[in-house]
């Protein structure tokens, strides 16, 4: 039987309080003390972020197409785990002192917001409903426009949605392998999934990936008959572990 599996690391969670003194903005260098937001209109909100992601974009260290697939996947490890520090109390309230640049009501306020999830994971993650391009962006910025801990909990939200993602993909390739003795469906959903993902995220696989499965597509094998397409022939074995955390660094 193909192999297939559902496991990913496991997430280490705390709660607690943090200290907002001595601010530091998101790249390491001192700033003034930071009044706490004020309420911001959604409009003005909506367009901050807007803002705020055009520059991360732009100016973060994945930003450069001309990165090759390894380069990239290495800048987008070291992100994470510059990103997914041990959330032990002292960590968080230093993190919790950066501030955003530029440091406008909207995106302190989006700040405040993920300082509060970090804080308590089991509250609202602040950016949930924004796309997978969104999220790997804010997590891959090194430019300082989003602090630590948003990007903390962009990486966390991408990576929650691409365990539900996984969970269900385990379900369907298991019925599909019980019903036909074979996992194409699975295989091409597969596919059709990393083909989504943001090239930033899509670096944390191999660089054949894409490859590897449209091989095991067209082979269409058939473990009940163990066979290619089940019509007999030279004998094939198809496997693959569902893709997603499993091959991400492992969340604290």
């Amino acid at each position: 039987m193909s192999t297939i599996s559902s496991s990913t690391p496991p997430l280490r969670t705390t709660a607690g309080s943090a200290s907002t003194a001595s601010a530091t903005v998101a790249n390491g260098s001192p700033a003034p003390s930071v009044q706490a937001a004020t309420a911001v209109r959604p409009d003005v909100q909506i367009s901050s972020l807007a803002s705020r992601l055009n520059k991360a974009e732009n100016g973060s260290g994945i930003a450069d197409p001309g990165l090759s697939h390894d380069q990239l996947g290495d800048k987008v490890r070291q992100n994470i785990a510059a990103i997914n520090y041990p959330l032990t109390e002292e960590n968080k309230a230093r993190m919790a002192r950066e501030v955003p640049v530029p440091a406008d009501a909207s995106a302190l306020a989006s700040a405040a917001a993920a300082n509060a999830y970090v804080n308590d994971l089991k509250g609202p993650n602040p950016f949930a409903g924004l796309s997978r391009e969104q999220l790997s962006t804010i997590a891959n910025d090194d430019s300082g426009t989003f602090t630590t801990n948003e990007r903390h909990a962009a990486y966390r939200q991408a990576y929650d949605e691409e365990q539900q993602w996984r969970t269900q993909a385990v379900a369907q390739a298991m019925a599909e392998y019980h019903a036909t003795g074979k996992l194409t469906d699975f295989f091409q959903s597969v596919l059709a999934h990393f083909d989504t993902l943001p090239r930033a995220e899509q670096s944390l696989y191999p660089a054949d990936y894409a490859t590897d499965l449209q091989k095991k597509i067209d082979l269409d094998f058939d473990d009940f008959t163990n066979t290619p397409g089940g019509q007999g022939g030279a004998h094939a074995q198809s496997g693959i572990d569902v893709p997603g955390l499993a091959k991400w660094p492992a969340m604290r």
